[in-house]
């Protein structure tokens, strides 16, 4: 496909990118690479690049996707020290990459984006922004907004923990002016932030009262360190490099069959289980610890957690794991349903994020005034997580109903920002003031979707697709098929997905 980069008169659209994490930083990157186009601004509220990975600090964090699949395709770190990287490796990759492309020149730190609102007659986007660092507010207006502010964004911190009177505070936003040494710990979680602080802070703490009501699945995680002959390959043949990666990819999609209900997902599903109970068993020597740490819920139910390091961190002596739900909470006492209470001087809440509060109901105002965040309630209604109808203009990176389990997602980002480099090449090609998906392509992909979240097994009857059927926004936030099957889906692009808007009116692209 041959890309416009500028309407007839040489211009080209004003955007605004809505954050610049690991999302916001390819959408900039890409369009002065794809379009060489320089007419946009990214808007973040932190006072530095990285998103996630900027805000996520705590002992232990590091990713949890082998971390060549975890880089841009048009930025490879043939440098990276070992296969699961730490958080502060990733965080200079990011900056490294800003860097190279100039994105930091393009980038308003200390900026919120609080409200936007599409105006049918001006064909613009008005955008209600503040300056956090002065409290300053602005209005402007664009003709095309990305958002770019990624899944793990807002933290989780449920309400009950509000009345803990010690030392208090969400995982994602740690607190290292506090000294955790010989004090006594909680931690609340089972997920993959709560399994990498644990081992990471076990050794200074007094006592560490672990609640983790959920138990994860947890897989052997096959770490090492890259060694000086595997750079100087990859750095001296980047195509070896690339079938690395793609390699990699590809055994990463197998593994999606444990998702599925069908066989022979049954069969791989027996295998992992296999696996786990053996890593389980070989790692906690405790029969009662062990036991609490089976699983209620169906392998796949949950996202499966890589560790060498958390299982042999719970049989400490300084360590008890708690499996009952927590039933009260008073002054800095915790109470689990077991009856046994505990009295502590820090409560760590590795709870996971609300990723529903992403897009909160009322701050995005798209065509004849619809409110988006709500007509997306009880599910969203996306075309591949890229835009949804009703906002022209508008697009999204990692948005409901793009998310996998199985996969990083740096190669499906990729390919939803060529999603968007193409639709705004289209839009400049017609001399189109906006494009908005059409209904009937966004119909026939949830249509799509259903279908494969039917074989899936997060949507069997489980406790945890109980819970999660309640929640606005939940119920379809992750594509439940391979990450290649959904790239070259997305890859098929045509005029057809629009709805184009011009100078004489609304016409069928």
């Amino acid at each position: 496909m041959v890309l416009f980069k500028t309407y007839k008169d040489g211009s080209t659209p004003e955007i605004a990118v809505i954050g610049a994490g690991l999302s916001g930083l390819c959408v900039g990157v890409q369009l002065q690479r794809m379009l060489q186009l320089t007419t946009y601004k990214i808007f973040e509220a932190d006072s530095d690049i990285g998103g996630t990975w900027l805000q996520n600090t705590y002992p232990g964090c590091a990713c949890d996707n082998l971390s060549h699949l975890y880089n841009y395709s048009f930025a490879p770190n043939y440098d990276w020290s070992r296969k699961y990287v730490p958080q502060k490796e990733i965080l200079e990759y990011l900056r490294s990459t800003a860097h190279m492309y100039n994105i930091y020149d393009k980038i308003q730190f200390r900026s919120k984006v609080s409200r936007m609102q599409w105006n049918e007659d001006r064909q613009k986007w008005v955008l209600n922004w503040s300056n956090l660092a002065t409290g300053e507010e602005a209005v402007l207006e664009v003709d095309v907004v990305i958002h770019a502010t990624g899944l793990f964004r807002i933290p989780r911190i449920p309400q009950e923990f509000a009345q803990f009177k010690g030392e208090l505070w969400h995982s994602a936003r740690w607190r290292w002016d506090v000294d955790l040494t010989g004090k006594r710990v909680g931690i609340v979680g089972s997920g993959a932030s709560a399994i990498q602080i644990v081992p990471g802070i076990v050794d200074k703490v007094k006592n560490l009262e672990v609640y983790g009501r959920s138990a994860s699945y947890i897989m052997p995680q096959f770490d090492a360190q890259y060694s000086n002959f595997w750079k100087t390959l990859f750095r001296r043949l980047p195509l070896f490099h690339t079938i690395y990666v793609t390699v990699w990819h590809y055994l990463f999609d197998s593994l999606f069959l444990v998702y599925r209900r069908t066989w022979p997902s049954s069969f791989h599903r027996a295998l992992f289980y296999l696996i786990i109970w053996w890593h389980r068993r070989r790692q906690t020597p405790d029969p009662t610890l062990r036991q609490k740490l089976v699983p209620t819920r169906l392998l796949g139910s949950k996202r499966t957690v890589l560790s060498n390091t958390y299982l042999p961190a719970l049989s400490k002596p300084n360590v008890e794991y708690h499996s009952d739900d927590i039933i009260k909470v008073e002054g800095n006492k915790i109470t689990t349903a077991d009856g046994q209470t505990q009295e502590l001087d820090v409560l760590i809440l590795a709870t996971g994020f609300d990723t529903a509060a992403n897009y909160p109901v009322g701050q995005w105002i798209g065509r004849d005034g619809i409110d988006i965040a709500e007509s997306w309630i009880p599910s969203p209604r996306t075309y591949y997580g890229a835009c949804t109808p009703g906002a022209p203009n508008c697009f999204m990176a990692w948005g409901p109903m793009s998310g996998t389990f199985h996969q990083p997602l740096t190669s499906l980002l990729e390919q939803q920002v060529m999603f968007m480099v193409k639709s705004l090449s289209l839009m400049m090609e017609h001399g189109y003031s906006s494009l908005e998906i059409t209904e009937r392509a966004t119909t026939e992909f949830i249509k799509l979707s259903d279908e494969k979240a039917a074989l899936a097994v997060p949507f069997g009857p489980t406790k945890a697709t109980t819970q999660t059927a309640k929640k606005p926004l939940s119920s379809l936030k992750y594509w439940w098929g391979t990450l290649a099957e959904f790239n070259l889906r997305l890859s098929r692009f045509s005029s057809e997905l629009f709805t184009g808007t011009g100078v004489h009116g609304p016409v069928q692209v």
